[in-house]
């Protein structure tokens, strides 16, 4: 697949354009160029638009890099973001929706709806293997749902676009609800769900393609984040007593370049790490690769002010210790301290870090320590240890928190829990009611998921992001920054986009 990914980037093209920033330039027609109702015609065709829908996602905007380090990891109460001009403004609440690294992974996320909409309105019509159509539906439905997923707990009530624009009244579209928005997530999983092999193998063999446990596991997390814990647990359930996946024997097997797509894995962004690359989104010879560590690097060893960790995260680490006594293995796979015999990078930590620096606690996850930082050698396209969409660790904390919703302190719930405690040889959680065992389950996943991305979600799908800040303003002490409830549970939509579409409207207080 990740070769793959070079082939046909020239489809933009054909139509597939973003819905935002648009102008009376759409209505002309370039002579030289295919159109649609000429492209569509053939299997090739149909894998080649297919393939564009996959293309934004191992970008330098998207999870190559500023989607990854500067809107998933900086924005939650784990990370403690230095201010830095265009760059941590959204972590640093100063974020405004002239943006740039902002409206960058919006118009990427907005292309991989209009693509998918292509390839969801054209292919039904190609004559092609029935098998492999279904497939490609499959996919392109995945990659829709999983893009506005991103959309609406990105930014809430963004425009709903589920059909192939046919000119620019089609792009000029409302904001939708959170209501609406979940609706089509629901129903682009249950699609691709349907559709794709239920063996857990890949379509084409092609590894970093859409799979049905992939699917099933968005459809059970799409469930949860809306808030209905019966049908949430059970996609959850689907996917544990499919056999197909399991928890890696060592935890930090999930975050190295030698290891890729385990057994562990359900869906994660391929990188090939092509040095000749060059900056920018889908289209063209665009670095595929792993840039965000200069984001997550401790700022001593990266061009970027990045971000300390939270010393609440630490405490709950060490507030509880293996069966044997010891430490929490995943501490020192997750974060970086002055404890004896600290390494950052190729340096003794307590010999490098000087001041305050000494004392804060920052991100380890993910880092390459095998080079010098995290900008050399390789620079910014170098590294290649994927980003993990979805873990089977995280399936079995989504499933034991949707079971305790539906029977409080459940024996399956606990079992779940218990099992990726178990990994790590924490002592197993007992007798817990159902309020005990939620905060239980809360906790273990920031143990077990940290600097993963999905904290600032699980926040806002709690309802308490606003009451984190409000009663801890230490949590943004390196900016300063306030956060507003009801203005920074999300981003603001793109000022050129609100701009230029006379039925857009801004998010609440940008």
């Amino acid at each position: 697949m990740k070769s793959n990914i070079r082939v046909f980037l020239t489809l933009a093209a054909l139509g597939f354009f973003s819905l935002n920033g648009c102008t009376d330039n759409l209505d002309l027609v370039n002579p030289n160029s295919p159109t649609p109702e000429s492209f569509w015609q053939n299997d090739e065709h149909a894998e080649g638009g297919l393939t564009a829908v996959y293309a934004p996602l191992p970008t330098i905007p998207m999870f190559g890099r500023i989607l990854v380090g500067i809107h998933l990891i900086h924005r939650s109460d784990i990370a403690n973001p230095f201010p830095q001009s265009n760059v941590n403004d959204a972590g640093a609440l100063s974020i405004r929706p002239e943006n740039p690294r902002n409206r960058e992974i919006y118009s990427e996320f907005y292309k991989m709806v209009a693509r998918a909409n292509q390839v969801i309105n054209r292919v039904p019509d190609i004559d092609m293997d029935a098998t492999r159509k279904q497939e490609i539906m499959g996919e392109a439905h995945f990659l829709r749902g999983m893009a506005y997923f991103y959309i609406v707990n990105l930014w809430g009530t963004s425009p709903l676009s589920l059909e192939e624009a046919g000119g620019l009244d089609d792009l000029f579209l409302p904001n939708s609800t959170i209501a609406l928005t979940y609706e089509s997530v629901i129903s682009d999983f249950t699609i691709a769900q349907a559709n794709l092999p239920q063996d857990g193998k890949p379509p084409k063999g092609e590894i970093g393609r859409a799979t049905w446990g992939a699917a099933t596991a968005f459809l059970g997390r799409s469930y949860l984040y809306t808030h209905d814990f019966t049908k949430a647990a059970a996609e959850f359930k689907k996917v544990i007593d499919s056999g197909i996946y399991e928890l890696n024997e060592n935890y930090n097997d999930n975050f190295t370049e030698e290891l890729k797509n385990t057994k562990e894995s359900l869906f994660e962004i391929q990188y090939d790490g092509n040095e000749t690359g060059g900056w920018g989104g889908s289209g063209g010879n665009v670095w595929r690769a792993q840039a965000w560590e200069a984001d997550v690097a401790p700022r001593n060893y990266s061009s970027q002010q990045s971000f300390s960790v939270n010393q609440w995260v630490l405490d709950l680490f060490l507030s509880e210790q293996t069966v044997d006594g010891s430490e929490d293995p995943r501490a020192k796979f997750t974060l970086l301290w002055n404890y004896p015999g600290a390494m950052i990078y190729q340096d003794v930590f307590a010999e490098t870090m000087l001041g305050d620096d000494l004392n804060r606690v920052w991100a380890r996850k993910y880092l390459n320590f095998r080079r010098e930082n995290s900008l050399t050698p390789g620079s910014w396209q170098g590294a290649t240890n994927n980003w993990k969409i979805f873990r089977y660790a995280d399936v079995l904390l989504m499933y034991a928190e949707a079971e305790n919703e539906v029977s409080g302190g459940s024996q399956n719930a606990l079992n779940a829990l218990n099992q990726v405690r178990a990994r790590v040889n924490m002592p197993a959680a007992s007798g817990l009611d159902q309020a005990q065992l939620r905060q239980a389950i809360r906790d273990e996943r920031v143990k077990e998921l940290a600097i993963e991305g999905n904290r600032m979600f699980d926040l806002n799908r709690w309802g308490i992001a606003a009451d984190r800040f409000e009663q801890h303003p230490e949590l943004r002490s390196n900016s300063l920054g306030v956060f507003v409830r009801g203005k920074h549970e999300y981003l603001p939509i793109p000022a050129q986009d609100v701009e230029s579409n006379p039925n857009l409207n801004q998010n609440p207080g940008y």
